[in-house]
């Protein structure tokens, strides 16, 4: 908003400065006689205080004419030079500062962006501590099932013992009935004998 209203102030200063030349241009061309062209020109190097001394003014009135001119116009001219070198400072200074807000919100997204990252790695680090903590529990895991296994095994080798055990001593028992099946036989036969001598 203020810039713009520079720009119109440096407008509204080059227009008057541009018509207090015209009308003091068209004053030495009456008082002086002089053409259009060199009333211009004198005009212009008062106002810029050049002043080649190729033309000068030949009255009374002209000089005291160039005077107050002179001390209105070259005050005028510079404050219009200053005014369009403070638009152009103030155009460099808002670039500026627009490119240090920039730098600013880069440094902000950079920043931004460090602290993620740093978050990241650390949730990295906990997920590899987390990772290898299950690989502990598996291993922990696997020792316990290869344990199992292991007295599984051992049972398995005892109820096969035991079951051999088992069927030796079916065995035996069977063996054993079979000689008490025959010592019955043999007491029967000899209770035969007994009983017919008996009779005899």
């Amino acid at each position: 908003m203020h810039s713009k209203q520079l720009r119109q102030d440096i407008v509204l200063l080059i227009t008057a400065i541009f018509s207090v030349i015209t009308l003091g241009a068209i004053i030495f061309h009456f008082l002086e006689g002089w053409t259009v062209v060199d009333a211009f020109y004198f005009v212009t190097m008062t106002a810029t205080t050049v002043g080649y001394g190729d033309l000068v003014p030949s009255t009374s009135v002209s000089k005291v004419i160039t005077i107050l001119y002179a001390l209105s116009i070259v005050p005028f001219v510079l404050y219009a030079f200053t005014a369009v070198a403070k638009s152009q400072i103030e155009k460099v200074y808002t670039k500026i500062h627009h490119l240090e807000k920039k730098q600013k919100e880069q440094e902000e997204e950079i920043d931004q962006a460090e602290r993620k990252l740093k978050r990241q790695k650390s949730l990295i680090r906990q997920q590899e501590g987390e990772l290898d903590q299950q690989q502990d529990n598996i291993k922990k895991q696997l020792k316990a099932i290869h344990e199992q296994e292991k007295e599984l095994e051992d049972h398995a080798k005892a109820i096969e013992a035991q079951k051999r055990k088992i069927h030796e001593q079916v065995k035996i028992n069977k063996e054993q009935e079979t000689e008490i099946t025959e010592h019955d036989k043999e007491l029967e036969v000899v209770e035969d004998i007994m009983e017919k001598e008996l009779v005899k």
